[in-house]
Formats: C-alpha cells, structure tokens, sequence
C-alpha cells in the first residue's frame, strides 16, 4: 500500500489510470468552482479500476434553518458561487454525471458549520 497527495485533477498523471481501489475526498470539493469539481471526479474516475470506490465527505444539502445558518460561516469564507452547488444538494448529480451511477448518500453529519455528507459511488 502506499499513500500519494496532490491536486485532484492531476491524479492521473500522478497514479495512472485505473491504478487505484479507492479514491478519498475531505472537505475538498465545496472550495472548488464547478468546473473544478468536474475536472476532480472525472480524475477519480479515471484512476479508479473497474469496481473501484469514491467516498467523499464533503458539505451537502443543507437540510434544515440551523444547518443553512452555518453553512453561512462557510460561503463568506469560500464563496456562494463555489458552495452553492454542495448547498443545493447537487453533488450527487455532478457526481453521477462523471461517471458513477448509483451515488449513495451514506450519512449526514450535522457540524457549527453545516452539515456533512458522506457520499460513496462505484465505477462500472
């Protein structure tokens, strides 16, 4: 086993295509522009074998009055256009468009900040 770091849309030229068992996102993909977004997960498809698995723990729909009031903290730090999408609840679309049917939203855990989604998904 070995550990690699770097920016999400280069893992392909940093692991390899279809080298990986299972690709890993924290806390990442709220700071990033939708086009940024994109260009990660089509990465992760990439390097993911066939039967491969993304998780990604990241802020999503922001359910309830509280967790949008906290969710606020976040999108004056990085921005309503970046976070909007994670707010909405439409990450599991971006992440099904890229390549991974099936998204499942594997829990929600409420934070001072908002809440935090646990997405998982499998590459065909």
């Amino acid at each position: 086993m070995r550990w690699e770091t770097g920016l999400g849309d280069a893992l392909v030229p940093l692991l390899g295509r279809e080298s990986a068992d299972t690709v890993v996102s924290t806390l990442v993909l709220h700071q990033c522009t939708t086009t940024m977004k994109r260009a990660i997960l089509t990465a992760a498809h990439q390097v993911l074998r066939p039967g491969g698995r993304l998780v990604i723990a990241d802020y999503g729909r922001q359910r309830t009055p509280a967790m949008r009031l906290g969710f606020g903290l976040v999108q004056l730090a990085d921005g309503r256009r970046d976070t909007r999408l994670n707010a909405s609840g439409g990450l599991p679309g971006l992440i099904a468009e890229t390549g991974f049917p099936g998204v499942r939203e594997t829990e929600i855990v409420p934070t001072m900040t908002g809440s935090v989604s646990i997405y998982v998904a499998h590459r065909d």
